[in-house]
């Protein structure tokens, strides 16, 4: 953790020694009391708190001194063929230390519909963000939605003037047209499953606008191809 993060008002309970960020404080940064650490209250202000310590027994923290704003998350949106739980867990947190402003996970033709029906969403991945928060020094972290088919995404994310782009083996290499955009807008990428965008899939992202671009000839994991067009959107000034 480059950042122990709390829920607004949390640090003022006692953390319980089992906590993994008590565990953290003690065992990893191994702080005495007295010692302040990084710290922030996730939506809010980077700062610190001070360690009161308590060997073996929950540890009292106090006087947070909030003072710096956290790196502001990018402009970039995900579509996102769901992969497997354990796949989507790696993901969430890859894409959120890299900062997408929103990940939009969509049950796709060629993909397993059941893994929108994980544990994991029911509260589980919010886990995966702050780890991924932690890892970037913030406390921002994307909004997460559910889809249960690409067209139902489509209808509920697209806004008129927004950048579109879904990836395919055929498109032209995503890094020759991603454009700079100094105007303030939203870009969407599009990620299929591991298996791709099914012909029915494709043929509805090409007559609702998104251009087709490419990562390479090789076939990426989804979170490989994930951070891959991100990275290179963040690199082309989409933040």
């Amino acid at each position: 953790m480059n950042i122990v993060l709390f829920e607004p008002g949390e640090w003022r309970n006692a953390l319980p020694p089992s906590d993994v960020r008590a565990v953290h404080l003690t065992q990893i940064l191994k702080l005495t009391p007295g010692d302040r650490f990084a710290a922030g209250e996730i939506g809010g202000l980077v700062g610190t708190l001070l360690y009161g310590g308590n060997p073996g027994g929950p540890i009292a923290l106090s006087d947070p001194q909030w003072d710096s704003p956290p790196p502001p998350l990018t402009r970039v949106r995900l579509l996102i063929g769901t992969p497997r739980p354990p796949t989507a867990r790696r993901l969430m947190k890859d894409l959120t230390t890299l900062g997408a402003a929103e990940l939009h996970f969509v049950a796709t033709d060629l993909g397993d519909k059941s893994y929108l029906q994980s544990t994991l969403w029911k509260g589980e991945y919010k886990t995966n963000l702050w780890e991924g928060a932690a890892q970037a020094r913030t406390t921002l972290v994307p909004r997460v939605e559910r889809h249960q088919s690409l067209k139902r995404a489509l209808d509920v994310t697209e806004s008129s003037g927004e950048a579109r782009v879904w990836f395919d083996e055929a498109g032209s290499p995503w890094d020759r047209h991603a454009a700079h955009d100094k105007t303030g807008g939203v870009l969407w990428l599009a990620v299929g499953p591991e298996r791709g965008w099914s012909t029915a899939e494709q043929a509805l992202l090409v007559a609702r606008g998104w251009q087709a671009a490419g990562l390479g000839p090789r076939v990426l994991r989804t979170e490989t191809a994930c951070s891959l067009a991100l990275g290179i959107a963040v690199l082309k000034g989409w933040v």
